[in-house]
Parts: C-alpha cells; structure tokens; sequence
C-alpha cells in the first residue's frame, strides 16, 4: 500500500504549534538521522519532494488542531491573527462592505492580502471576493475550522513551488483524511456587555473500509456571529472625542513657563511652532442631524458660524418623533473645518451629529454553514485515488448603510429640502415652533442625515463557494530507482448575491412633496384644466392620475403632490407620466406607485421606505477556477552524500470572474456612483522543477558538519489575459528561482538559508475594470492643514500660492468631503508584480538544558512593479512637492477650477510602487516534567520589525509603515501551559511595544491641554500609543475519557483604550479585542 501516512513522531512535529518546525526539529535531525530513515515520507509546505526528515531549509510556522482547542478558536482567522506573522489587517470578524462583508483573507507580514497564497491540503482555492474590488484572496472562512488538521505557514517562499501570490509567503490548510470516529464540538461565547455573542456546532466523523484500503471522513460545522455598532460599546461614543485638524502652534510641554526651542538655535520664532492635532469633547459635524434641522428657507446649517439661525438668534432640529426643539451652537474648530465640525463648550445638546461614530461598526453579523467529505480509496498497492469536497455557505451584512444627507453644503439632490409650513406630516407643536421663531413666507428648510431611510434594508452579501479535488498518486520502480506520481484536477466556483439598498433620487423628490387632498388642492386642479367644473369632477381626475392605485384618492388623503400637478396638466420634468418601471426615457421619470414621505424626526411609513428605496438591489459576481497538475518525482542518482531528489511537474490554470451590477446601479438613478460590470478572465501555462542534493552526510566525518544540503526550484509562467469587449489580449512570462541550504552543525545546533523570487499576477478587476464616474476624495497638499507636511514642506507651499492659493486659510473641498466628478478604471496594460527575498537562520536545541527548542530567523523581501492604486492623494503629492513643478507628470492628472477646488480627479491602478520588508523572529519553546504534578510547557514567539517601506510612486515620498499600530516594532505571544491529570490550563500573553500614531513622525496629539494667555499650549503631548498587553486565559478539564468542557476568556484584564486613542480618531490605534471587552466562551467536546 502506499505509505502516506505520517508517523506520530513526525505529527507531533509539524503539529508543534507557534514554533517553527523547524526549530523543533533541525537539531535533532543528525542524532536521529538512522532512525528517521525509517519514517514514512512526508510531504512538507514549501515542497513537493517527498522526503524523511522534517526540517526544512526555510522556517515553517505549523499550528496544529491542538492550538485550535486549547484557544477554543471558532475561526482560522482566530488562530492566524494572534500570530506576530500576520498583519493588523487579518481580523477575526472579517470585511464590513456590501460586496464581502464578514470575509477573511490572510495577510503575511501585514504585505497585503493579494500577496499571500492561501492553500487547502496544498493545492489551490477558488476566491470568493467579488471581481468589482477583489485581487483574488482566499476567504478563510469557508475552511471549516472543526477539520483542520493543521496550518503551515512558510513565510516570503513557495512561488517557485506553487505559482504567483507567494510574494508574502503560503499558508497551507491541511484538513483531516483519514479521521476515525466521531466527535461533537459546541461553544458559545459572549462579552462582559452581552452584545458580542457567537455561537458554533460542528460534527466530524469517518471511517475506513475495504479492510483498510479506503477511508471516507465528513464534516459540518455551524458558526454565528452577532455584529456590533462601536456605539453599542458605551466607552467608544461618550463624550464623543474627535480631532480638531491640524494646527501649527507654540508649546511649553513642561509648564515652566517658556515656549520650546524646538531647533534649539535660542531664538524663538516660526521655527519652533509644531505641527499638533487637539482633541475635543463632543465633536459633531454640524451640516445637519440625525432627525433634521430647521433653517430659514434656503439658509445654510453651521451654527458656529452662526448659519442657520432664526429671527429670534436659536437653532431649532426635530427630535425623533417629529417634535422641534432648541440646539446650541458650539465653538468653531481652529482648524478651518468651522462650515463642517463644532465642539461641545459646556452648555450640551451642540447641534450636529456624531456622524463617524454613527456610520461605524465593529464587526458585521455573519453566519457560516460549512461542508467537507474527504475520501482516498488504495485502488492497488501502488495507486491510490483522493478526492476532497468543501463546501461554504456565508452570509454577512452591514449594520450600518450609509442613506445619505440632505444638507445646504452640497447641490443638487443632497441639497437641503425647502418644505412648506403647511406641509401634511408637520405636527402642529413643530409648525407653532417654527412660527415662533420668525419664519418669513411660508416655507423652511430641512438638513437631515437620511440614514434612518435605508436602515431597514441593511447591505449584505451571501456567497456559495464549493471546491472538487480530484487526484490520483502512485508509486513505481523502473531502472531499480523509485519514482512517484501524481495528477490532479482542481475546480472551484463561488457565487456572490450582494443586496444593496439605496434612495432613488426621483422617488425621493416626488415623495418628499407630500400634500393633502382638500378642497384647495381640488380647485387648482380645477382651475388649470377647461373640462372640469367641480371639485369631485377633480377629485374623479385625481384619482384617474395615479395607474398604480386602486383604492382611489379620497378627501384627507396626504398624497404625493406630484399626482395633483399631473391631474391639474401642470407636470413638467422628469416627473412626466411613468408607467411599469417607471423607467420611460432620459428624464428618469419615478411617480407610479409614489407613497408620501414624512421627514420629520424618524416617522417614515414603511410604505414610503418601500417605494424612496424601490426595494433591495441584487448585483452578482462568480469566480471560477480550474487546475489540472501533473508532478513526477524521484531519486535521479546517488551522490557521495545521498540520493539527489528531483520533482518536475506542468501546471494549467484558468481563471474567470464575472460581476453584474444591479439594474438600479447601471444607471445615474441614485447617489452612489454608477456601477459598471466586470469580467474577465485568464490562464496560465508553468512548468517546474526542484531538486535537492545532499552534499556532506554525517558518514563523511567532516568536522563541523553532519549534515549539509542544497536545493532549489525553478518555475516558468506563460500568463494570457482573457480580455473582455474593448480590451486587448495579453500575454507574459515570468521565471522565479528557490535556492537554498541546510547545514546541520552538530545534534544541537543548524543552520538554514533560503534566496527566492516571486511574482503575483494582476487581478481581474485591476486589469479589466471599466471606466466610471467616481466618489473621490484625500487631502490636498495645498489645503492649510496639509500644506506644512510632506518631504519638502517649503517646495508645497511655494508650488500651492503659485497658483494664487492662500495656503493660511485655504480649505479644500475634496478633503472635507467628496467631489462626484472623479473617476476609477482598470490598468490592461498591467505586468506582473515581482519580488526577491532572502531568509537565513538557525534552529538550536541545547543539550545542557533539556526539551529546549529555539528558532531564529532574518526575513528581507524586495518588491519591485508592486501594482500600486495611484489615488488624487498620492499624484497631488508629487505634483506639489516636485522641483519640477508644474511641469511634473503627476500634475496633469487633476484639475482645479477657478476657485482652486479640484473638480476633477481618479484612481488608476499602476506598476508603479516599491517596498522593502525586513523582520527577524524568534520562537522558543521550552517543556518540563513537574513529576506528580504534571507537565509545564513554555512557548514564545517575538517578531522584531526592522523596516516595511512602500513607495506609492518612483517620485513618491517614502512611507515607513514600522512603528504604528498595524505594524509595530516589537510583538509576540507568550505562552504557559500545565497539564495535570484530566485538568489543562493555559495563559497567553499578546503584546507590543509602544507605537506611533504618525509614522511619519511630523505632528502630535493631545486630549489634556490648556492654552495660556500668549496662545501658548501646556499639557500632555505624544505621539505614541501605550504599550499593549492582552492576557487569554483556558481552563479545560475532561470528563472521562471522551467529553471535555473548557472555558476561554479573552482580554482577561478587560484592556481598554486610554482618553487619547478612545478618540474617534483613535478607531485604528487599538485593537478589536479592546473595542469588544472582555470576552468569555465555554466549549463542549464529546467523542462517540
């Protein structure tokens, strides 16, 4: 039979969790070389070679189930992410858009969830993101965490071996084949608060058969996660924290009395004036609120200015259910934001809203039904077949959709409404209210933020994704050399519905004119039409007026004022009579069915809901993915030192991807930009090889060495684009090369080394994305808050007021907000991106102390052509800190207009960027025999960043990312196990150093301050964030031999954040575990 099952001594290895394999087992190669020669072979991530030993020339990350039960992880995501490997954008709830709300991609080095390749059982998965935004990431989640056998991580290698993607390195899910029994898994957890809750139920189970030759092993698995609003956690939202901008000013941090000489020349002047960014209470954007504020008609809303106010000098909003009452207005923000954002001076209930808080969620609500069935059947001794199904069903939504505002800042359909007071829906206390307050004619205005409207038709997205691995190996002898063979077909397909609700701008203004139907009404219809004489002769026209209605009008009615226009003969406009979809001709007519909204507070009939929103929209995207592989491998011949191991292999790969947007978002009907399909395709053509040549063995009695190896790999890629209508097809060709090296100095200590490059192939969606009309905004390096920053901060401000810009005062309007004239596309002329990385380490495992394990290991990794999103941001960046300005390139890629607003800019992706990655990590692991008492294992892993540079274009600034939250300088887990009889307990300790909160290092931040008489500023100033440390503690105990109950809690100390990174500002600056509290969990295992 063929010998593909892995010896316990070789699983406990790969399976040593949160240490590199290697480390385990490189030292103790050489002293138990004979025996090894024994074990069965194995194949490892990173290679295709079948080989005995298991240590590796580049270091592998392996955390096996163990690590999955011991943390009562219900994701892989919860495994990965507590891993200093990964980058702060893996997070254990997933994306919170539409399009992939809930998903998870893994994210090596925090290099960019495109540059990590995601394997199950070594082979490909088929992405699940949709091609309007993806690059072709794995979603974790459909890997159901109850069959995981192990996760092997193999940092910056495997392209060589697997293809593109691997820039960042490979993960490896490894799922259970060959499981025997049955077993049941249930948890539920939630936070101190109560409103974080996820629950989970999972059943495994096989057999074998045919007297062993075949096996067949199954799995399901449940998961459900609740969401939660960062306005459910009450320490997120109090006081409303938020910025103030930016600011230059003159500081006395240590309250003597005396401004700081920043350069220290003794002079004080401009020189010494700090770029700073205050904090303050109760920040709201002040454009408009959550129920609609009231303004004279056509007056703008932004009270510290003093906009907005009526005759009798108040601020009036509605509540929520319709009511007026007085807001205060708060002091204008230093900034120059003063149009857009106040502050809370004392007095309370400031007008305006907490919009950011209000529009942000911690995590989306998801539900995940998974579905896996292995079986492997030994056809003879010498073939076998395997095929492998998964199957996931994952369903997530936002909780917050974003309806809208109507507001006096913009125009056109965003504009603020102007309403008559006789309005219908106006309760009489609001109409008296405004009366009071000096209303001139008989109309007012209304500045609402309309999310309220779409509330109830949150966006969401259900995706199907299935994978059928169908594979056949075999084993034979010819010339008396052993070879071994595989061929394999691998399809995929996901499927992804997206639900997105939004206004329908003409519904909406034909709602909003809500009349009712009296005898006033009934004479202007009347009056404007010569074949009617009375008034029931009007209302008999009325009701004749509205298709859709079968009721008919009666007196009384609040109806949509329109239909009265239509009956009188006096509609104009889009508002021509529609019928069916309401769709006719260009004026984009919507009156059939039109139900009458009622603005005020939150009072808005579920009807009117309907028809504004015209119900859920239904866009839908697919990926496709087959995979047809061939390898052969063997011992081509003997060297001194052992047989030379070679694997050659082909690989044919075809991608497609297809995006459908809804009708709804093909047209300009709502606010959002306009949605264009996306599809497109590719495949490539590879080959590849990999040798490996044992060089000195321990025979040879060669001091210093027992053991030294050289390998390497190499892959050549034809990759041809499939291009839709319009678009040109493609084709290039990459090679990478592996080479490494394995020296095993003695039974304690090896060394490894590892030379590779990489490439990743453009995504469908950045090559093939058509043209669209855009939201676009960033900041504008002429804009008084950024035009102090930047490489050359002199060059900016000189290059900003040649152009007549008075960069003191100027405030940009793309920075503030979003202009709607921009546009985004795709790049076909796009090439692969590549890189080069070196590892080198060493693996050691003293005999003076027993059962110690260390692994340490240096990473540097080059990415050149890196496809980079060339943003408004990025290009104004160079064009104004150019020498060549106006001459730079860049600066023709936007426009101002006359007031020096830009009106016109896009998003492009390019082979433009550069990074440069460099980290060393060192994992211990350390395990003690206590006697009666047990066993105590120690494990630790520290990741020491050294540099993560990216440079968005060849003339950008260069961005260092080391230092910040997302990436800091030092961080690791700690661990300490003890298992006694029946009773395991484990604490783990998360942590890292203290951060920047500018990486660039140009500005500070302060909560606490007071500003002196002179202006000057005293009080706490920094540019750091805490030290983090993050406690977990399981405690398990099995009840028998077949059922296990455990408790986790995670953030056992309940860490929260401190007054400064609470702020909303401050949303990135801490983690998810900190925004969700303390957490606890209890798991139930029983085996049958």
């Amino acid at each position: 039979m063929i010998n593909n099952k892995v010896s316990k001594a070789v699983r406990l290895a790969i399976a040593f969790g949160a240490v590199s394999t290697a480390a385990f087992s490189a030292g103790s190669f050489a002293a138990e070389e004979e025996k090894l020669e024994k074990v069965e072979k194995i194949t490892v991530t990173g290679s295709r070679i079948q080989r005995t030993e298991i240590s590796e020339s580049a270091p592998i990350f392996s955390y096996g189930e163990e690590d999955i039960q011991v943390r009562g992880f219900t994701n892989a995501a919860d495994l990965l992410n507590q891993s200093p490997l990964f980058g702060g954008s893996l997070t254990t709830e997933g994306d919170q858009n539409a399009a992939n709300a809930g998903q998870n991609q893994a994210n090596i080095f925090d290099l960019g969830t495109q540059r990590t390749l995601t394997l199950v059982n070594g082979r490909r998965m088929v992405s699940s993101q949709s091609a309007s935004i993806g690059g072709g990431q794995v979603d974790i989640n459909t890997i159901p965490v109850a069959l995981i056998d192990r996760i092997e991580v193999v940092p910056l290698t495997g392209a060589a071996t697997y293809g593109a993607d691997a820039i960042g390195g490979t993960v490896n899910v490894i799922l259970k084949n060959d499981y025997e029994g049955f077993e049941v898994t249930a948890q539920y957890g939630e936070n101190d608060a109560g409103n974080a809750r996820d629950f989970q139920i999972s059943a495994v189970g096989g057999g074998n058969f045919d007297n062993g030759r075949g096996n067949l092993t199954f799995g399901v698995e449940y998961t459900r996660t609740n969401g939660l609003l960062e306005c459910d956690q009450d320490f997120l939202c109090n006081n409303n924290p938020g910025s103030g901008g930016t600011t230059n000013e003159f500081l006395d941090r240590n309250g003597d009395g005396q401004i700081d000489d920043l350069n220290g020349d003794g002079v004080i002047n401009d020189d010494d004036l700090q770029s700073v960014s205050l904090f303050y209470d109760e920040v709201n954007l002040q454009l408009f609120t959550d129920f609609g504020a009231v303004t004279p008609a056509g007056a703008g809303f932004a009270p510290s200015v003093g906009r907005g106010s009526w005759a009798d000098g108040n601020f009036y909003e509605f509540t929520q259910d319709g009511q007026i009452q007085q807001c205060n207005s708060g002091p204008t923000l230093p900034s120059g934001r003063a149009l857009l954002e106040t502050y809370d001076d004392g007095r309370g209930n400031i007008c305006g809203i907490d919009f950011f808080d209000s529009v942000s969620q911690i995590r989306s609500p998801t539900s995940r039904h998974n579905l896996y069935v292995s079986f492997n059947y030994d056809i003879t001794d010498n073939l076998r077949y395997i095929s492998d199904i998964v199957y996931a069903n994952t369903n997530g939504t936002e909780l917050v959709n974003q309806g809208g505002f109507q507001t006096g800042f913009f125009g056109g359909t965003s504009a603020a409404i102007t309403v008559p007071i006789d309005n219908p829906f106006l309760s009489s206390q609001a109409r008296q209210a405004i009366v009071d307050a000096g209303l001139e004619g008989d109309q007012f205005s209304i500045h609402r933020f309309n999310n309220d409207l779409v509330s109830s038709g949150g966006n969401s997205n259900e995706t199907h994704t299935w994978r059928v691995s169908n594979v056949l190996e075999g084993e034979f002898e010819f010339l008396d050399r052993d070879f071994y063979w595989d061929a394999a077909v691998v399809h995929g397909r996901s499927d992804v519905n997206i639900r997105t609700t939004g206004i329908v701008d003409g519904r909406f203004l034909n709602a909003v004119d809500a009349r009712s139907v009296d005898d006033a009404m009934l004479s202007q219809i009347r009056d404007s039409r010569d074949d009617i004489n009375t008034l029931d002769e009007a209302l008999a026209a009325l009701q004749g007026s509205r298709s859709a209605f079968t009721g008919g009008f009666q007196r009384g009615d609040v109806i949509c004022g329109a239909y009265a226009d239509l009956a009188a003969g006096t509609l104009e406009g889009f508002n021509a009579q529609a019928s069916g979809s309401g769709l006719t001709d260009e004026d984009l007519p919507f009156l059939d069915g039109c139900q009458p909204l009622n603005l005020f507070g939150s009072q808005a009939s579920n009807a009117s809901l309907d028809f504004i929103t015209g119900g859920s929209q239904m866009s839908q995207a697919s990926n496709m993915q087959t995979v047809y592989t061939f390898n052969l491998g063997g011992a081509a011949f003997d060297l001194p030192a052992g047989p030379l191991d070679y694997v050659v292999g082909v690989e044919r790969r075809v991608e497609k991807s297809k995006y459908e947007p809804a009708v709804g978002g093909r047209v300009p009907i709502t606010r959002s930009s306009i949605d264009r399909p996306v599809n497109g395709g590719y495949d490539t053509n590879e080959y590849y090889v990999e040798v490996v040549a044992p060089v000195i063995s321990s025979d040879m009695d060669i001091p210093f060495v027992q053991y030294f190896e050289v390998s390497g790999a190499y892959r050549n890629q034809e990759f041809n684009t499939n291009a839709p209508a319009g678009f040109e097809d493609r084709s290039t060709e990459e090679d990478v090369v592996q080479a490494s090296m394995k020296w095993i100095i003695n039974s304690d200590l090896s060394l490894r080394a590892t030379y590779a490059t990489a490439f990743r192939n453009p995504s469908i969606n950045e090559l093939f994305q058509p043209i669209q009309q855009s939201f676009i905004s960033g900041d504008d390096p002429c804009d008084a808050r950024y035009v102090g920053l930047g490489p050359n901060p002199t060059a900016r401000k000189a290059n900003c007021e040649s152009l007549g810009i008075d960069t003191d005062t100027f405030t940009s309007s793309i920075s503030d907000g979003t202009i709607s004239t921009g546009y985004v596309s795709g790049n076909p002329d796009l090439n692969p991106e590549t890189s080069k990385s070196y590892t080198y380490g060493l693996a050691w495992t003293p005999d003076f102390v027993e059962n110690l394990q260390i692994g340490l290991d240096y990473y540097n990794l080059e990415i050149e052509g890196a496809i980079n999103d060339v943003t408004f941001e990025t290009l104004a960046a160079n064009c104004y800190d150019s020498v060549d300005f106006p001459n730079e390139t860049a600066c023709d890629t936007f426009t101002r207009g006359d007031d020096n607003q830009v009106i016109r800019a896009g998003n492009q992706p390019a082979n433009v960027a550069l990074a440069t990655f460099e980290a060393v990590s060192l994992s211990v692991f350390y395990s003690h025999d206590l006697g009666e008492w047990g066993n105590l294992n120690i494990a630790s892993t520290t990741q020491h960043n050294i540099t993560n540079e990216n440079q968005a274009t060849a003339t950008s600034e260069v961005q260092e990312d080391v230092g910040d939250f997302a990436d800091p300088e030092w961080t690791g887990t700690f661990d300490i196990n003890w298992m006694y009889e029946d009773l395991f307990v484990s604490h783990r300790v998360r942590w890292q150093n203290r951060t920047l909160i500018d990486s660039l290092e140009q500005q500070l931040y302060s909560y606490n301050y007071q500003r002196s008489e002179d202006g000057t500023l005293t009080g706490d100033f920094t540019n750091e964030n805490a030290s983090r440390f993050l406690h977990d503690l399981s405690i398990g105990y099995n009840l028998g031999t077949s059922t296990t109950v455990q408790l986790n809690v995670q953030n056992l100390l309940d860490r929260t954040a401190d007054d400064l990174t609470a702020t909303s500002f401050g949303f990135n600056q801490f983690g998810l575990d900190e925004r969700l509290g303390r957490r606890l969990s209890l798991r139930f295992n029983h085996k049958f």
